[in-house]
């Protein structure tokens, strides 16, 4: 049957009317309330990829009452997050080595990193027929060679998906276990020693980048280049990685090239006495314009250092993976700045536990190794019951200053007061 307007079983036009507004504002009140649902999670699934570290109450103020700005503070609290600002925190590390694996995962659990295995490449992945050329034949181990391809694979995703910054650290790195709050100081004092040698973007020749200062592919075409803006605190960026290839926090030697370029401030958890060329640092941090460094312990790099380091090592692998950036460095080639004393150092086991007979203490070399063998002197695990830990820097982080090494507080952070042969075997209960 149908239904005719007008007739006396059909609604009335302001029935109808009054329908359609009440329809449509249960609508837009479904509609609002689905956005406020989708923006709640959102922001909970961004604090939960970020962790983002809270500055303490105290730090919301410089040291002589002025107050830092809004901008200054997210910027900071960034860089104390849980990749430390960085796109991400990457470790190389060995398929068989399973102790490092576990000694990464104990830091980042009690000092609050999001740390991502990046495999190592193997002695056997290592083919002449995959090296690059080279104009010093047989002059790097078949280990060094792997070493250096495990960074370039790094540099490699990070020039094809032109990445934001990353950190990559060696497998055995170590750290204070403070070293969120220690990197939103490092932060906060990174930007004012970029400000204060008026640093510039460096050249970045990705296609269609306005900081291309040799433009050869043809491209968009640019718009008039606008003046620089000022150095500023950036959340979005912290690092403002537009202004370096290289930022090393981990380096165990360094050449004193460039090394006045600097800015000295107060850090608190850096032990009294450091040395900085011939200057007692008294709980005191250095950034400084890098002289070149040794060992690839800890290291951020943005996509245009990938890019060149990735080329360097194509063109002619003729050095080491850390070496080759040593060069880069010296050739005033890489824009790199670092930290001194290191935010991260590497640790080795202590010695006479039985883990030097094993070959534990490096991974350059490669080959098999053999167990601990039953006579092997085991003094060692005097200070280790004692302490709980089996880890120490290693001897040639000479500058090292922790104040809270991260895995030599993990047995109280996590066992608190347990003793460790209280858990041993009894053997004269046999339990």
């Amino acid at each position: 049957m149908s239904i005719e307007l007008g007739s006396e079983h059909s609604p009335s036009r302001g029935s109808v009317f009054s329908r359609w507004r009440s329809y449509r504002q249960i609508h837009r009140t479904l509609l609002v309330f689905l956005i406020l649902i989708t923006l709640f999670v959102l922001e909970r699934y961004r604090l939960a990829l970020t962790g983002t570290f809270t500055l303490p109450h105290r730090q919301h103020e410089l040291e002589d009452g002025v107050p830092r700005s809004a901008q200054q503070q997210r910027s900071m609290a960034q860089a104390g997050n849980s990749t430390l600002g960085f796109h991400a925190i990457y470790y190389v590390n060995m398929k068989t080595r399973y102790d490092r694996e576990d000694a990464m995962a104990l830091q980042a659990y009690i000092s609050g990193l999001d740390v991502q295995d990046f495999p190592a490449v193997e002695a056997e992945m290592i083919d002449p027929v995959g090296m690059p050329p080279t104009h010093r034949p047989a002059m790097l181990k078949v280990g060094e060679k792997g070493c250096w391809r495990a960074h370039a694979n790094i540099w490699s995703e990070m020039v094809r998906k032109k990445l934001p910054p990353v950190l990559i650290m060696e497998s055995d790195a170590t750290w204070d276990i403070n070293v969120r709050p220690i990197m939103s100081g490092v932060n906060e004092n990174f930007i004012k020693f970029l400000k204060s040698i008026n640093s510039t973007a460096v050249h970045d020749p990705s296609w269609g980048s306005p900081h291309n200062q040799h433009p050869l592919a043809e491209g968009p075409i640019p718009s008039p280049t606008p003046s620089p803006p000022p150095i500023d605190y950036d959340a979005d960026d912290p690092w403002l990685s537009a202004h370096w290839d290289l930022f090393s926090l981990g380096q165990c030697f360094e050449h004193g090239q460039d090394k006045d370029i600097k800015l000295v401030y107060p850090d608190p958890r850096v032990p009294d006495g450091r040395d900085y060329w011939g200057v007692r640092l008294d709980h005191q941090r250095v950034i400084r314009k890098s002289g070149g460094i040794t060992c690839t312990t800890a290291y951020a790099i943005s996509h245009t250092g990938a890019a060149k380091l990735l080329l360097r090592g194509a063109v002619d692998l003729d050095n080491p993976v850390d070496l080759l950036m040593r060069r880069l460095t010296l050739s005033r080639d890489l824009v790199a700045y670092s930290v001194m004393p290191p935010v991260m150092a590497q640790w080795e086991y202590l010695h006479d536990i039985g883990m030097n007979e094993r070959g534990a203490q490096s991974d350059i070399n490669g080959g098999k190794h053999a167990d601990t063998p039953f006579d092997a002197e085991m003094k060692g695990w005097d200070y280790a019951n004692r302490t709980g830990s089996v880890w120490i820097t290693k001897a040639h982080h000479r500058d090292v200053a922790f104040e809270k090494m991260a895995l030599s507080v993990a047995w109280e952070q996590i066992l608190g007061d347990a003793v460790l042969t209280n858990s041993w075997w009894d053997p004269n209960t046999g339990d």
